[in-house]
């Protein structure tokens, strides 16, 4: 008996300094067709990340913010890039890094029951690659293989609809 009044406070203990990625894989993608400003006040309303800086590079304003909560500074996201169209349409794409390898394995699962469909599973000298679409997106989940970090890259599709 006195050996479970032991490990309780323990597990209790335990438990609360246990550590969950800040943002969700569906919220990701929500977030991944907004401008600059949508971004910022999305993930402000959310609460867990906070804007870094912003710079301009090659021409993109380019935004990056990062988390604020138990381990702060080990997730990131970048927004900023697109593609313009011809027809004037602008192809946004957005950048979850993670230092934390779990968060990356968290977003593989979450992309698998979001219904994106596997395009392609490989390795190169470096990452563990994993290539997921559907119509609107297309995400690319690179995890290291030394399990030191990861990224999750959404950029949108140009969809095709017939008028």
């Amino acid at each position: 008996m006195k050996k479970y009044l032991f490990l309780l406070p323990m597990l209790l203990l335990g438990s609360t300094a246990m550590y969950a990625q800040s943002i969700k894989f569906s919220e990701l993608v929500s977030i991944a067709g907004l401008s600059n400003d949508g971004v910022y006040a999305s993930l402000k309303q959310n609460g867990n990340f906070k804007q870094d800086y912003a710079e301009q590079v090659d021409g993109y304003p380019m935004e990056y913010f990062k988390n604020t909560g138990v381990k702060p500074n080990s997730e990131r996201i970048t927004s900023g890039f697109y593609t313009k169209l011809y027809n004037g349409t602008v192809l946004r794409t957005l950048d979850y890094t993670s230092t934390d390898v779990q968060n990356i394995i968290n977003m593989i699962g979450q992309a698998k029951r979001y219904g994106l469909e596997m395009q392609f599973r490989g390795v190169d000298e470096t990452n563990n690659i994993y290539l997921y679409s559907n119509s609107f997106y297309q995400v690319s989940i690179y995890m290291r293989r030394d399990q030191t970090s990861g990224l999750v890259e959404i950029k949108q599709k140009e969809y095709l609809s017939l008028e």
